[in-house]
């Protein structure tokens, strides 16, 4: 009877055991996997981040390459441009090399354009300045005429037509007052004059024909390109000197600038530029500014006249028997 609660004892340690074993075994299952799955992490780890540093590599590389085919297409339109631009050229050379020999046995589209001569000056012999004014008139011309007559000077005034009408009264005055009247162009537009030469012609005639009947028949014969005559393609340019040397029309460019063409020029600035530069030059053909908001060149002016009449120089009206300053001349 003793030996029986040893049975009990003895199944209950051996559940137990069975049960320690199979959660030793689970642990141990579970640890082996956990180390597994650990090791599978870190391999994991080291491939994303060698993927990081490939994806990395592959994005600066495709970035550079990307740069290449800009800079490539930044080059392909350089190289079209050019090419376009030569195409242009040779085919305004072919359009304006016999420009006149090509209308001379028609009727001339610009009948009325051609200049009137004057009988030649007597020269004096004493140093003079040639001032001229681009771009008026203006509301400032009535005052730069006023300036001028304080100091007994001749001025030479190179005209716009576009958007000036309402100054129309003024290019009389400029005649009256004993100064040269001469053409800048009726629009100032580089892009529409320098296309060919009937542009150039067709443009220029409508500057003179305004001139011409605002002032009852006061004939330019002098004239200034817009941005000077090494503007615009050199074939169409040389083709317009020759066209218009014919017609009896002569262009002047400036060997002195005032430097007014920027806004930001200062009346000291001009008052220098063109003080300190006079004295240099033998022929000296200054460029001014008459247009609008040139307040600068208004102010500068009295001090300028003032400089070089205490230097000795006489200022003078340009005409068709000045020596020409020109960039460009007919070939």
């Amino acid at each position: 009877m003793k030996k029986k609660p040893f049975i009990p004892v003895l199944a209950c340690a051996v559940i137990f055991l069975g049960i320690c074993g199979v959660f030793g075994f689970q642990y141990w299952n579970l640890d082996s996997r956990y180390q597994s799955l650990t090791a599978e992490a870190a391999q994991l780890k080291e491939r994303n981040s060698s993927l990081n540093e490939q994806l990395e590599d592959n994005s600066a590389e495709l970035e550079e390459k990307e740069d290449y085919i800009e800079g490539q297409k930044d080059y392909i339109t350089e190289l079209a441009g050019q090419i376009q631009e030569l195409g242009k050229e040779e085919t305004e050379e072919e359009q304006t090399e016999d420009w006149y020999s090509s209308h001379k046995y028609k009727d001339d589209p610009y009948p009325s354009l051609y200049a009137d001569k004057d009988t030649a000056p007597v020269q004096t012999g004493q140093k003079y300045v040639y001032l001229t004014f681009d771009d008026g008139p203006s509301a400032l011309t009535p005052k730069v005429l006023d300036l001028l007559d304080e100091y007994e000077a001749h001025a030479t005034f190179f005209v716009v037509g576009k958007d000036k009408e309402e100054y129309a009264e003024y290019l009389p005055e400029i005649v009256t007052r004993g100064h040269t009247l001469a053409l800048h162009s009726y629009s100032h537009d580089y892009n529409q004059i320098y296309r060919s030469v009937d542009a150039f012609l067709e443009d220029y005639e409508k500057i003179y024909d305004w001139v011409y009947e605002e002032t009852d028949g006061y004939s330019p014969c002098l004239f200034r390109f817009p941005g000077g005559s090494n503007n615009g393609s050199s074939y169409v340019v040389h083709n317009i000197i020759k066209e218009m040397n014919r017609r009896g029309f002569t262009h002047y460019d400036w060997n002195v600038s005032s430097g007014d063409g920027s806004d930001l020029t200062t009346s000291e600035n001009i008052i220098d530029n063109i003080c300190s530069n006079v004295k240099y030059i033998e022929n000296p053909v200054v460029l001014m500014h008459d247009g609008p908001g040139k307040y600068a060149t208004l102010n500068a002016l009295p001090t300028v006249l003032q400089k070089l009449s205490d230097a000795g120089y006489e200022f003078r009206s340009l005409d068709q028997y000045s020596e020409p300053v020109q960039y460009r001349q007919a070939e």
